[in-house]
């Protein structure tokens, strides 16, 4: 199967899809969605989520973005794409066509939450939105300041990146309408 850096598991059956918002310099490296960090926590969190009694995996989700073009600093002298380009008819219904076999669709970002809000407007009415913030490093750490018992997150402490990923995790859970478990 051929790889792209910014979707993965679009033609399997799967009813869950995570959308990020656009492939960077290590998808383009690994020729995978969602690498890096960012891949990292995805996988993290994965782990932690079940849906329909299945622990959640990348093999059993799709991935894509709601850019479909590569964006970083050193190439593009940007790292995501404008709200106007994401909002272009051309690049939703790219985006539409990405998600035919979703029912689910997690929106890591506010780029992502942009597009599937148009996609489900648009063309797809049916599709459920779950709310996530973006798995960036400096996104988690400036977002998440507590763990998920509410103790403060002081810098630098040992165990830290997973203590927020647990908030998102259960924060996911709790967008999710029960959906996952």
């Amino acid at each position: 199967m051929k790889h792209h850096p910014y979707f993965e598991n679009l033609n399997s059956s799967t009813a869950i899809t995570a959308v990020f918002s656009c492939p960077g310099r290590f998808e383009e490296k690994k020729g995978l969605p969602c690498a890096g960090k960012t891949g990292k926590a995805l996988d993290f969190i994965l782990k932690h989520l079940h849906f329909q009694g299945f622990r959640l995996k990348r093999s059993l989700i799709g991935i894509t973005n709601a850019w479909d073009k590569i964006e970083y600093k050193r190439k593009t002298e940007r790292s995501e794409a404008s709200n106007e380009e994401i909002v272009d008819s051309n690049n939703i219904a790219r985006l539409n066509r990405d998600l035919l076999t979703t029912k689910y669709a997690i929106a890591f970002g506010q780029k992502a939450l942009l597009a599937l809000e148009l996609v489900k407007k648009t063309y797809r009415p049916d599709l459920i939105i779950i709310k996530s913030i973006h798995l960036s490093p400096r996104n988690i750490n400036f977002m998440i300041k507590t763990d998920i018992d509410g103790n403060e997150l002081k810098k630098g402490e040992k165990g830290n990146t997973e203590k927020r990923l647990a908030v998102i995790t259960t924060e996911i859970k709790n967008n999710s309408g029960n959906l996952f478990s």
